[in-house]
C-alpha cells in the first residue's frame, strides 16, 4: 500500500473520530469506537497493511457514524479512501 493511500486512510480516521465526538455519543460509545481504531492505527502502523484486517475495522467504524447526519459525512470520507486503497467497502448493507 503506497504512503500517500495510508496517510489519506489516516486522515479520513481521524476526521471519523472527531465526528464522533460532535455527535454527542455518550463516552461509553466514544470509547467503543477507540476500540476499533486501535486495530486500524496498528495495520496502518506496519509494513504491509492487512486490507482483510482494515476492511474489517474501517467498515465497522464507518457502520458506527452513518446514521447520523454529521457522521454520514465521516462515512462517504472513509468510504472514498477506502475504494483509493483498494479496501472492499460493506458499510452500507
Amino acid at each position: 500500500m503506497e504512503k500517500v493511500t495510508v496517510e489519506k486512510l489516516r486522515a479520513a480516521v481521524h476526521t471519523a473520530r472527531d465526528a464522533a465526538e460532535r455527535l454527542n455519543l455518550n463516552g461509553c460509545d466514544v470509547s467503543e469506537l477507540d476500540e476499533i481504531i486501535e486495530p486500524i492505527h496498528r495495520e496502518l502502523d506496519s509494513n504491509q497493511p492487512n486490507v482483510r484486517t482494515l476492511a474489517t475495522y474501517l467498515n465497522s467504524l464507518a457502520r458506527s457514524l452513518r446514521a447520523d447526519p454529521a457522521g454520514r459525512s465521516a462515512c462517504l470520507g472513509l468510504d472514498a479512501a477506502m475504494r483509493e486503497a483498494g479496501v472492499p467497502t460493506d458499510w452500507e448493507h
